[in-house]
């Protein structure tokens, strides 16, 4: 794989994680409980079920993360060389290049008891991937390994463990932004079938 440059690949991933963050406080989190559980299509997922699901991933994965980034393994270098691996899992969650369903593993399932306690963990979990981007400008991205949720034999170095992270939240954001249309679109009809009851 082409090698790029650290100091700007950071900076991508650092300015991309506060558009979903600022995205989640601006408008997930204005939501209301109707809004975040309805699921228009009974096979779909409801928003909150999207973010449940997106806090699966930042439960296993942040611990690891924050875990490595906190040993000292100070590294000045300047390039970062994403793997060929990781730029698979990357590109499988693309909107533009991969599949758009996946069928998510068992681990990752949504589990919604309070929705709003699921924004709250996502606004959380994205500050958190803001503080890991951050510190990670000291780590040699390219050497440190994490294993993946779904294969503990399977490891991702950690700048394309970060770009995975990032373009999955963005892939289920642009989810969202589809689940909320068809809210809007379901409520217009609504509204025009009354019209024409009365």
């Amino acid at each position: 794989m082409n090698t790029v440059d650290k100091k700007a690949f950071i900076s991508d991933l650092y300015h991309r994680t506060e558009t979903v963050l600022e995205k989640a406080i601006k408008q997930y989190q204005n939501l209301d409980e109707s809004s975040l559980n309805l699921s228009i299509v009974k096979e779909s997922w409801s928003i909150a079920e999207v973010i449940s699901h997106l806090n699966s991933y930042g439960n296993y994965y942040l611990p690891k993360i924050e875990a490595v980034l906190a040993q000292s393994n100070e590294c000045c270098t300047l390039a970062y060389s994403p793997s060929w691996l990781g730029a698979y899992f990357i590109n499988m969650m693309d909107v533009n290049k991969g599949k758009w369903r996946y069928k998510a593993a068992k681990q990752h399932q949504p589990a919604v008891t309070d929705a709003y306690a699921e924004v709250a963990e996502f606004i959380s979990q994205q500050e958190r991937i803001l503080k890991c981007i951050k510190a990670s400008e000291q780590v040699d991205i390219s050497r440190v390994r994490i294993p993946i949720s779904i294969s503990k034999f399977i490891k991702l170095n950690l700048g394309d463990l970060l770009s995975f992270l990032v373009m999955h939240n963005e892939r289920h954001v642009v989810q969202i932004k589809k689940i909320q249309q068809k809210q809007a679109a379901a409520l217009a009809e609504r509204a025009v079938f009354a019209t024409f009851a009365s």
